[in-house]
Formats: C-alpha cells, sequence, structure tokens
C-alpha cells in the first residue's frame, strides 16, 4: 500500500500542470490596417478581457484568451477618431453588439529553440473561426510572451471596401490586418 501511495504521488508530481492567469492590465493587441492602394493607415489597441495558459516543465502546452472587442480604440489623436472606432464597431468590421468579444485558443503549440514557440490556433472572430499560425518569442524572466500575425479580414466576412468588394478608385482597404500582441502573466 505504501508502494502505491508513492507512486500514486510521484505520478502527480511528473505530471503536474499550472494554469497561469493572464494579466489583463498589462497585455495588450495592438492593430493596424491601412489602405491597399494609397498612403494611410490607422492603429490603435484592443484588450483581453481574460485569459490563461497551462504550463508544464516550463513550457506552455495550452492557452485560450478572451479579447474584449468593446476596448478597441485608436492610437490617433484626430477629431474624427471616435467615427472611426464606432465604425470598426459597426457591422461593417467588427459587429461589437452582436459579437462584444473575440477569442484566440492554442491548438498546437511547438518549442524550436532560443525561447521561440510556433503556435497554431483557433481564432474566432464575427463567431467564425479560423486557423492562424504565429512564431512567438518566450520571456521566462519577465513572464512575457510576444508575437505579430496578420489575418485575412476576409476569412471572418468583413469584407467592407475589401479588394474583392471595392475598386481601386473607391480607396480599397488592404484586406490584411496586423497585430502585435504582448501577454503578461
Amino acid at each position: 500500500m505504501f508502494t502505491l501511495i508513492i507512486i500514486c504521488f510521484f505520478t502527480l508530481i511528473i505530471n503536474a500542470q499550472e494554469k497561469i492567469k493572464l494579466n489583463t492590465k498589462k497585455s495588450t493587441i495592438t492593430w493596424e490596417g491601412s489602405k491597399l492602394f494609397g498612403f494611410g493607415s490607422h492603429d490603435g489597441t484592443v484588450y483581453f478581457k481574460e485569459g490563461e495558459v497551462v504550463v508544464k516543465d516550463s513550457k506552455i502546452i495550452n492557452g485560450s484568451f478572451i479579447i474584449d472587442m468593446n476596448s478597441i480604440k485608436s492610437n490617433e489623436k484626430e477629431t474624427w477618431v471616435y467615427d472611426l472606432i464606432e465604425h470598426l464597431k459597426s457591422k461593417d468590421f467588427f459587429d461589437v453588439k452582436n459579437n462584444s468579444t473575440s477569442i484566440i485558443v492554442f491548438t498546437n503549440i511547438k518549442y524550436v529553440g532560443d525561447g521561440f514557440v510556433q503556435i497554431t490556433a483557433d481564432l474566432t472572430i464575427n463567431k467564425i473561426t479560423k486557423s492562424v499560425f504565429f512564431v512567438a518569442k518566450q520571456n521566462d524572466t519577465k513572464k512575457q510572451l510576444e508575437t505579430r500575425l496578420k489575418i485575412d479580414r476576409t476569412d471572418f466576412k468583413i469584407t467592407y471596401k475589401s479588394q474583392g468588394e471595392t475598386s481601386i478608385k473607391d480607396q480599397i482597404i488592404s484586406d490584411a490586418i496586423s497585430f502585435k500582441v504582448l501577454l503578461n502573466f
């Protein structure tokens, strides 16, 4: 009986996993959208509502995050920025009234050396889920994960002034949206 207890104890220690909550106050997503054939872009931030990673042997093995779409902001200071944000929250883009959150769930994680991690994740925007891939840098000292990625907004039925819906003369907006993500734990 004593041997069985010791085996169970060591099995629990070996298989120990730790859930680590995201520090939502220090974590950010910086976004950028631009015109396709013109000069000009918009950028800003959106914040996480909640999130966590599961860690085993100092390596992330799972993660899920909820993004608060109501928190979308612009980094620009012009007087028309309020109108821009309201437009981004409208049905033309993120339809925040009906889709107040977006979700990202890690589905595959591979450590490739020097603190770099290849991550495949399911990203849900406007109730549409697509697989995305990105490489992140893990900093154990600062308890951070940092990455950049781009998505095609039309994959999520965001087609306002997109390449397939608009002529060049009407100021096409690039279908690519870029993100710089900083996760702090």
